[in-house]
């Protein structure tokens, strides 16, 4: 006898799901899962029970297929690319949601779109959350593109580096321009961060 049908057997004799889990050894999620797809139906046990074990899993199955909205098909096509895109210097969700909007007038407005793309990235890019001791480490890079700063007296416009730190722990963050990468100008920005902290 399908697993399936005794679920439902036991449902409609009363049984509680924690004894319907134990006896069939299955899991509590699996046992609420058919419970509720059962419900959902709307069927009888007897209709149920006159049909086979295959046709209860046909049945079972195909009804755990959430049907997803086109509009929202559509956004969750976009993300991937959405995604690539955001890995460019200068690319910003703001951007993204325009050229999306621009592709489909009819689409979620920004705030939508945001929200759905977190609970997207969430599920395919799961973040891993990381717990600093205060005053452990200091994260230190260089950020972006570069930044020009323009002489006073000469107005002669010179490419600097932007260099950033960050304590993990508070978030606490110190940043400078530096004229170059160099090992000299890295030191010395980290000398500027550590007295800034």
């Amino acid at each position: 006898m399908s697993k399936i049908r005794k679920v439902i057997k036991f449902h409609c004799s009363g049984k509680s799901k924690l004894f319907i889990s134990s006896y069939l050894s299955l899991s509590r999620n699996t046992v609420k899962k058919y419970i509720s797809l059962f419900e959902l139906l709307g069927l009888s046990f007897e209709a149920i029970d006159a049909k086979t074990d295959a046709e209860l899993e046909v049945l079972f199955s195909q009804n755990t297929v959430e049907t997803i909205d086109p509009r929202l098909q559509k956004l969750y096509d976009f993300f991937p690319q959405m995604e690539r895109e955001l890995k460019k210097v200068g690319v910003t969700v703001q951007h993204m949601w325009e050229r999306y909007i621009a592709l489909h007038p009819d689409g979620f407005k920004s705030s939508q779109f945001r929200h759905y793309f977190k609970i997207w990235s969430k599920r395919v890019n799961p973040v891993m959350h990381m717990n600093h001791k205060a005053g452990d480490k200091m994260y230190v890079d260089y950020a972006g593109k570069t930044l020009s700063i323009v002489d006073k007296d000469t107005r002669e416009i010179k490419e600097v580096q932007f260099f950033v730190a960050i304590l993990g722990a508070s978030q606490h963050t110190y940043a400078e321009a530096s004229m170059s990468q160099q090992k000299e100008d890295f030191v010395t920005s980290v000398e500027n961060a550590m007295r800034f902290f």
